[in-house]
Formats: structure tokens, C-alpha cells, sequence
């Protein structure tokens, strides 16, 4: 009876923190807009912007054009949906050592959402849709090995397959070759998952540079708004990850995702978006890095 209800204690101590979380996550991206626009000399948007175009794609019907079956309805419930649950599977940042939150679990809900919203592209019979979501595989097949290894990195650092196990201790401070090495490759992979500058353009609007955005172009009303809500928690996750597993500083988790967010924003501006065939060796560069990292061990 004990057990029984630990685990659900547990159980909602992680659905608290996924609530959390996605109430967060438009504010991350709001203040990495306003960063980017402060960089720029711009005056931008303001940091709650995300949360007025949430609530405007909420109230608007959705439109669907008569070619979509039902996977195209069900796609952006499922992302939004794997998105979340793997939200609660984050290391516990209302109470420690809750093991709902096994790595590989993880990284393969994650998967889940991108397979239907890769297939809910095509299934919309529009040329650009396709486009999007075979580009969308191309770069998930670069991303997934990546993120192992970074994984295999962190294992054998700690020694738990448990994202809570995984988690830096307060007191570690980690700057070693292979925490540095490990910290600057996971960044990269960050970028590259949320498919932000240089692999990707969230804020482009010409269809042939664009991949993950290029396959939203069909939708509209409230599944659009779970789409971008679904996003902007999965950049939040990865940022709150990069913290509590790879950041080698003994600082508060609130300025680490702070720090990182500031460096998203930095990174770029800095750059342009890369051509869709250097994808490849700038994961593979990742790669390397984190391969030098496990032999460092």
C-alpha cells in the first residue's frame, strides 16, 4: 500500500512538472526572440508574444482540405501528447530520485512524435509537405545516433540509464575533456533536434529553406497551436536537459536554462542557415566530438 502510493505521489509530482513545463515553454521562445531582436538592434516582439499566437491559432476553425485522411487530424495530438510525456520524465525538480524516466524510453517517445508529424506531411498531398517531412527523416536519421552516443557519454560517467541517475550533482562541477567535449556536442545536437539556425529557420517563410516548419504549411485553428505549444515545450525540454546533465557549472538550474537560452539566441545570430547537405558533417562533427569524449573516459 506504501508503494502504491509513492508511485502515484510520484506519478503527479511528474505530471506537475510536464503542467509546469508547458506553461513555461512559450516564454523560453518568446525570450530567445526578444535576445535575437536585441542582437539585431531590433526592438521586437514582446517575450509573451508566443502566448498571444497560442491563443490566436486556438480560436480560429480548422481548415482541411478534402486530400487529408486521419492521420493528419491525429498527428498534432500525438506530438503534443509525446511531447508532454516525455515532459514527465524529466529529472524531478520538485522532488529527487523519481524513476519514471529511463533515457532510452525517452529519446524513442520523442521518435514516436516525429514519425507521425513526418508522416502527416505526406499525407496531406502537397508538394511542400512531403518535401518537409522527408527532410525532416534525413536529418532524424544524422540527430538519433548523435544523441546516443551523447547518452553512452553520460552513462558511463554516471552509471545509470535513469535521466534522474544522469543528472549532474550539485557539488560536480564536471570540466573535464570529456564533460567539455560532451557539453558543446549535446548543444549542437539541441540545435539541431529543435530544428533551430544553423540546420534549420524557425521563423522562415520561403518553402524551399524550409524543413520542420515547411511541414505545418496545411495546418490551421487549434492544431496548429499544438503543434508550435508541442515545439516550444520540446526546445524547453532539451534546454532543461543540456542543465541538468551536460552544463558543467555549479550554478542554479534556473540560470543555467537561462544561459543556454541567451546562447540559442547568440548561436543564431551569429549564423545562417546552413545548406541541407552540410547537415551532415556538422552532426558528424558532433559525432566526433562526443566519440572523444567517451575515449576520455
Amino acid at each position: 500500500m506504501i508503494d502504491l502510493m509513492q508511485a502515484f505521489t510520484d506519478l503527479v509530482y511528474c505530471l506537475g512538472q510536464a503542467l509546469a513545463l508547458l506553461l513555461i515553454a512559450p516564454l523560453i521562445t518568446g525570450i530567445v526572440k526578444k535576445c535575437k531582436a536585441a542582437f539585431q538592434n531590433r526592438v521586437g516582439s514582446s517575450i509573451f508574444q508566443e502566448y498571444y499566437d497560442i491563443y490566436k491559432w486556438w480560436r480560429k476553425p480548422v481548415i482541411l482540405s478534402p486530400y487529408t485522411g486521419i492521420i493528419f487530424k491525429v498527428a498534432p495530438c500525438i506530438y503534443f501528447i509525446t511531447t508532454l510525456v516525455a515532459a514527465a520524465m524529466l529529472p524531478n525538480m520538485f522532488a529527487k530520485q523519481i524513476g519514471f524516466g529511463d533515457v532510452f524510453v525517452f529519446v524513442y517517445i520523442m521518435a514516436i512524435g516525429r514519425f507521425f508529424m513526418a508522416v502527416s506531411s505526406m499525407d496531406a498531398a502537397t508538394a511542400f509537405g512531403g518535401m518537409g517531412g522527408s527532410r525532416e527523416v534525413y536529418i532524424a536519421a544524422f540527430v538519433e545516433p548523435v544523441i546516443m552516443l551523447s547518452i553512452l557519454s553520460n552513462v558511463i560517467h554516471t552509471g545509470s540509464t535513469n535521466l534522474s541517475g544522469m543528472t549532474l550533482r550539485p557539488d560536480e562541477v564536471n570540466l573535464t575533456v570529456a564533460g567539455v567535449l560532451t557539453c558543446i556536442a549535446f548543444f549542437l545536437v539541441l540545435l539541431a533536434e529543435n530544428s533551430r539556425i544553423p540546420v534549420d529557420n524557425p521563423d522562415t517563410h520561403l518553402e524551399l529553406t524550409m524543413i520542420h516548419e515547411c511541414m505545418t504549411l496545411e495546418y490551421s485553428g487549434r492544431l496548429l497551436a499544438l503543434i508550435h505549444w508541442a515545439s516550444q515545450l520540446k526546445l524547453l525540454m532539451f534546454i532543461v536537459l543540456f542543465s541538468l546533465l551536460y552544463f558543467p557549472l555549479n550554478i542554479p538550474l534556473v540560470l543555467k536554462v537561462l544561459i543556454a537560452t541567451v546562447a540559442v539566441a547568440v548561436v543564431e545570430t551569429m549564423n545562417n542557415k546552413m545548406r541541407l547537405f552540410k547537415v551532415r558533417i556538422y552532426l558528424a562533427a558532433a559525432g566526433v566530438m562526443l566519440l572523444l569524449a567517451v575515449v576520455a573516459q
